[in-house]
């Protein structure tokens, strides 16, 4: 993985979470239907694959850091998930930090990047395939740029199902639905928060700044999210 430039990685890995990074309506990058956009990660060992690598079984990908609650909140029903699903291959790309604060930085270098992605094999017990995004986040771009989205690649590499927020349950009915040769692009997904403790220990982990600047975006957060709507994202 080769270092971005400077100008670049600070614009994308963003020092104090806010609003105007992030979209709340809809969800960017590539649609149902489409072919999923191929990319170049690096494995925790250091190894680089590509997505297409994976072709020839359904993908389960989905985004985090080890300071978003929301992924983290979602770590042992998509573990449970990648064991009762053997057939699908389960990836998390790990993208910048959601909720940096002084303790977990925004990455600055592959190094610091690779290291708060084992944080969540460390802390949190994480057993799916971790692939590190490079630091301008060329891959979370093509997949929308959210925390923690998720998308079903089915085997020929067609997106047939994606979330702004992942929502286990919808991601086991989707990938039934592909296992089973039908349709998956109407399953509905639902945005499900994460806990109020795993929200304080997660963002205190990565430091009180973390937990000021969640407590100032948290009014708009609720008005978007929190009514608990019904969504299909196409």
């Amino acid at each position: 993985m080769t270092q971005q430039p400077r100008s670049a990685a600070f614009e994308y890995n963003y020092d104090h979470f806010g609003l105007d990074h992030r979209t709340m309506d809809h969800l960017e990058g590539v649609s149902i239907g489409e072919s999923a956009p191929d990319f170049t990660a690096a494995r925790l060992d250091g190894t680089t694959v590509t997505l297409s690598q994976f072709r020839g079984k359904p993908v389960v990908l989905e985004t985090g850091s080890v300071s978003c609650p929301m992924y983290v909140s979602r770590v042992e029903p998509m573990n449970a998930l990648a064991f009762r699903y053997p057939d699908a291959e389960f990836l998390v790309l790990y993208v910048r930090e959601a909720h940096p604060g002084q303790h977990i930085n925004a990455h600055r270098t592959d190094v610091q990047k690779v290291a708060a992605a084992r944080m969540v094999v460390d802390t949190e017990r994480e057993g799916r395939t971790i692939l590190v995004d490079d630091l301008q986040g060329t891959a979370h771009r093509l997949y929308g740029a959210m925390p923690n989205t998720v998308h079903v690649i089915d085997a020929d590499g067609t997106v047939v199902f994606r979330a702004m927020w992942n929502d286990p349950p919808a991601v086991e009915t989707a990938l039934r639905k592909v296992l089973a040769g039908q349709d998956a692009g109407t399953v509905q997904s639902r945005f499900r928060p994460a806990g109020m403790a795993t929200v304080l220990r997660v963002l205190r982990r990565a430091g009180w700044r973390a937990v000021w600047d969640f407590a100032i975006a948290f009014p708009r957060l609720a008005r978007a999210h929190l009514p608990g709507r019904t969504r299909v994202v196409t």
